[in-house]
């Protein structure tokens, strides 16, 4: 078992990229700044509006520390107002980080467990600032998805949209979230049980690499040195376990992973090919003692999915090419099981079966054969879908583009620059990219799946 240390690798394509990113991040906060949203203008809007003031209108700079403040969730036609003492601070990797965008992601946690919006009660919410998403729609999709069509994992979050005031400052339209964690009303367990997350970030209080070289850390709960020793080796197992000569067998690897939330979530990770999803960040799991069984899940994180990515031609080692549709191809050499099919070179072909375990399972003809039939039982719900997210876009455009006249994201070359980008200048152009995507998506699936 070995500790991660980070790797750095600069070219110049690297900082030409941050350059430009920094240039335009300055350019979209000067011009935001000149866009002033009152607070009676976002009422009418008909959407909750949630106000927070922070202790002595301190800013919120940094991710660790936490700034106490007061928060006031009101102007929801369904549920009552709803007001306390709360914490917050900066969430997130990339969207925290780079300077994209002035738009941030917060935690907002509050002093007492309480139920927000219809979702269960309990103290941590995630406010997703979706700057990286121009349609603010895929994280909430996917959601969707596992609640209605890919719906065997144990339990995954969902997403209420708020307008969100700071100190009095409109900060956007912002998805209020529900925290991924073992607690009471997210992840739970009968007795004992661990989330654990693959995270290319590393740095959490217990990260360790397995032999095939992925980077986990025990997210949740928080407990001894001796208690994440004994998660890590349980993970450890049963990679091993995966990996073995006799992996197919009766008390091979199936015996303790559980199929069916690994092939809901191999379906909604390879739809919506999320590069973050590629075992590289955000990929989450939990182990239940009580069955002695790894189930795959919470589904986690795809503002750069749906089609949401740059088609970057330059080399792998540079910046760019990180999100380009073949990097991981490019990188990682990873083999293509129809690769010797014509269909393989159709919409945008495959990621996730490419990469570490999903690699190994591929190899498993009855994982093929369940992931084909998973397939055939889900294809109408999810091509219904489409529909509703369009009339989601409906929803959301007066509010979106009322968001994109302070943070100007629309259009811009605000990464990622998924292709076409400059022509979309309005946010119901980006719905629409979506869509079209989703659907050219599902025609290629229903090629790959439906033989």
């Amino acid at each position: 078992m070995k500790i991660i240390h980070g790797i750095r690798r600069y070219s110049y394509a690297f900082g030409l990229s941050l350059f430009l990113l920094a240039f335009g991040a300055l350019f979209a906060f000067l011009i935001s700044s000149d866009r002033k949203i009152t607070l009676s203008e976002c009422e009418k809007l008909g959407f909750p509006i949630l106000e927070i003031s922070t202790d002595k209108l301190k800013e919120i700079k940094s991710k660790e520390k936490y700034v106490k403040a007061t928060f006031t969730l009101k102007n929801s036609t369904e549920y009552e107002e709803i007001s306390g003492k709360c914490k917050l601070r900066g969430h997130g990797n990339s969207t925290w980080k780079t300077t994209f965008t002035q738009k941030k992601p917060y935690l907002l946690k509050l002093e007492s467990p309480a139920s927000l919006l219809g979702m269960k009660g309990a103290r941590k919410w995630i406010l997703m600032a979706n700057a990286a998403d121009r349609s603010m729609l895929r994280n909430y999709y996917a959601e969707y998805l596992t609640h209605n069509v890919w719906n065997n994992m144990r339990w995954n979050p969902e997403s209420r949209y708020v307008t969100l005031f700071i100190n009095g400052k409109y900060r956007g339209l912002y998805g209020i979230t529900e925290k991924v964690e073992v607690v009471e009303n997210r992840v739970e367990f009968d007795s004992e049980g661990f989330l654990a997350e693959i995270d290319s970030h590393s740095g959490r209080p217990y990260s360790f690499s397995t032999n095939s070289r992925l980077n986990f850390n025990i997210r949740s709960p928080k407990s001894t040195l001796e208690n994440y020793k004994k998660w890590a080796a349980k993970i450890e197992s049963l990679e091993k376990l995966l990996y073995s000569d006799d992996w197919n067998e009766v008390d091979g690897y199936k015996k303790y992973f559980d199929m069916d939330s690994f092939v809901d979530w191999y379906l909604l990770a390879e739809f919506s090919k999320n590069y973050d999803a590629n075992f590289y960040n955000s990929i989450f799991m939990n182990y239940d003692y009580s069955t002695e069984t790894l189930y795959m899940g919470p589904a986690w994180d795809h503002d750069i999915g749906f089609g949401n990515t740059s088609k970057s031609t330059t080399t792998p080692e540079s910046y760019g090419s990180l999100l380009s549709n073949n990097a991981w191809i490019q990188m990682f050499n990873f083999f293509d099981p129809l690769k010797n099919s014509s269909a393989a070179k159709d919409y945008e072909g495959f990621l996730i079966n490419q990469g570490s375990w999903y690699n190994r399972m591929f190899g498993d003809d009855e994982f093929v054969a369940l992931v084909k039939k998973r397939w055939v039982e889900t294809r109408g719900q999810l091509k219904d879908s489409f529909e509703w997210l369009r009339e989601q876009g409906e929803f959301l455009d007066e509010a979106a583009e009322l968001n994109d006249s302070v943070w100007h994201i629309i259009g811009s070359a605000n990464w990622p620059r998924a292709p076409g980008y400059r022509s979309r200048k309005t946010y119901k152009s980006e719905v629409d990219f979506l869509v079209d995507w989703c659907e050219k998506r599902f025609e290629w699936f229903d090629m790959i799946f439906m033989e």
